[in-house]
């Protein structure tokens, strides 16, 4: 896994900046800040949080509080969804995905295709095993 320092840094002060989500001053503004709102992807008012929307929300611990007032409100299986790299399906809002809709709201012509390229990864993938499995045949007669 090939990791950019930047990116690391930030991972490195989210984990010294956890501490501070522990505290009650930090939990009383976020609850603050959610009371009475929704989700702005589903529309849940339960289970909220707020999503930090810039990285210079990560450079001190004021900068990380004072983030909260121009985070995203969202619950926390959006906010786990999103830093997954899903959306929620614009047809259906109820479940997420990496495509631009759900499988279940996917037209048949486009689950055909996926299927196609599944089948044939595995066909390609059952392939590849057998060929390593003969050069480790032939490369044990060898040497035997």
């Amino acid at each position: 896994m090939n990791v950019c320092p930047e990116e690391i840094r930030v991972r490195n002060r989210r984990k010294e900046l956890s501490r501070i989500r522990k505290t009650r001053k930090y939990r009383e503004i976020v609850a603050s800040l959610t009371a009475g709102r929704t989700c702005i992807w589903c529309g849940r008012s339960d289970r909220l949080t707020i999503h930090h929307t810039s990285l210079s929300d990560y450079v001190s611990e004021r900068a990380y509080v004072a983030g909260l007032y121009t985070g995203w409100v969202m619950c926390g299986s959006c906010h786990r969804a999103y830093h997954q790299g899903r959306i929620l399906c614009p047809k259906c809002k109820t479940r997420y995905t990496k495509y631009t809709t759900c499988y279940a709201c996917m037209p048949q012509e486009r689950k055909d295709e996926i299927v196609r390229k599944k089948i044939q990864f595995r066909k390609l993938k059952k392939a590849l095993e057998k060929a390593r499995y003969q050069k480790y045949k032939e490369w044990k007669d060898g040497n035997v």
